[in-house]
């Protein structure tokens, strides 16, 4: 049976510096909170925080609602291997801005397909961009496909593994939200095949697929073992419209769903690439372009860089060259997207508010 997914994002404060995206996705959300009774006696939950910057976006809007003198409990979850030193660093910001507030914060080291909070505790649980994230590792990729193969296969292969997940993650939060208390969802999902088509590309695939495809590179120069290829087990899945919607209603009896909305997400760093090629000779426009490669590279590598690493030293890789490699791995990346073009930049996220029934 595959391993337990137990990696966490890249540390060193590098998620927090490159989650813009997550946080263009994370805004989009905070207005499903505004019709909330919240109360003056709360308790809020961010299943999977990270390093904590754009959970403290959210916790802050929400305390921006709570009357003088109530009292909040914050809970933060992510996994052991979290680097909660980041978020601890954040949180006095969140205290000193709010006085008249009593919070309270709790951090939680545990994966949210465990038990996270006692049954009936939390009124508000959250959880944005995070349920892409599979419970178990995928098997790794076999060694007669090529890594544009096996990402073309990875959407089929992950989808069961995935809907088990769903409903683990519905089944669990049923029993720690209170009933009449809300759960808010932001999932990364995938583009129909139609949009595919005609007008958009998948840009995670495709940023994914730079960073692999320069660990290929590698591998054919010798500097990293043949077997460091076969181990491309990313332990995600982006959910179609249909599947999270017939997830969800499989719970019916729990959650009744009060609001839902796909939205397209874009990375800021495109639009900024955008008006820099406004009247730009074709020098600038490739200087432009090379500079939101990098920037694609980096949000990529900040999620999942700390894997590869894990990846590499599993299958050989002497530990001493490990951060001479990654660099190099960077480097090939950034110039592989650049020359492949821009690439896709939204991200199709799912949308919902679910009440407890």
């Amino acid at each position: 049976m595959p391993q337990c997914n137990s990696i966490a994002m890249a540390g060193g404060n590098t998620y927090n510096e490159n989650c813009q995206q997550q946080t263009d996705v994370l805004t989009a959300a905070l207005p499903l909170f505004d019709d909330i009774d919240l109360g003056t006696n709360v308790t809020i939950a961010d299943y999977g925080c990270s390093q904590g910057s754009n959970s403290m976006i959210m916790m802050q809007h929400v305390l921006n609602r709570l009357p003088p003198s109530s009292a909040a409990s914050l809970i933060f979850e992510d996994l052991p291997s979290n680097e909660f030193s980041s978020l601890i660093k954040l949180l006095p910001q969140l205290y000193g801005s709010n006085p008249s507030l009593k919070i309270y914060t709790s951090l939680i080291p545990r994966s949210f397909y465990e038990p996270v909070v006692a049954p009936g505790t939390v009124d508000v649980g959250f959880a944005s961009c995070t349920l892409h994230w599979l419970k178990r590792m995928p098997m790794p990729k076999p060694s007669n496909e090529t890594v544009l193969e096996y990402y073309a296969k990875r959407p089929d292969r992950n989808a069961p593994a995935a809907k088990e997940d769903l409903r683990e993650f519905l089944t669990l939060r049923g029993d720690e939200i209170k009933r009449g208390g809300y759960l808010v969802i932001s999932c990364i999902g995938c583009f129909t095949d139609e949009e595919l088509a005609h007008e958009y590309k998948d840009a995670t695939i495709i940023r994914h697929r730079v960073v692999f495809r320069a660990a290929e590179q590698l591998a054919n120069e010798g500097k990293i073992p043949l077997k460091a290829m076969e181990k491309i087990n990313i332990p995600i899945h982006d959910r179609s419209e249909d599947d999270f919607l017939s997830g969800i209603r499989e719970f019916s009896d729990t959650w009744v769903m009060e609001k839902y909305e796909r939205k397209l997400i874009s990375h800021p760093a495109y639009y900024r690439f955008l008006k820099a090629c406004q009247g730009a000779d074709e020098t600038k426009k490739a200087a432009a372009a090379k500079e939101y490669a990098g920037i694609m590279v980096d949000w990529i590598l900040a999620v999942i860089g700390d894997m590869v690493k894990v990846w590499w030293l599993e299958s050989g890789v002497e530990a001493k060259r490990i951060d001479g490699l990654y660099q190099e791995l960077t480097t090939v990346a950034k110039d592989l997207l650049w020359k492949e073009g821009p690439g896709g930049a939204e991200m199709p996220i799912l949308y919902t508010r679910l009440r407890r029934l």
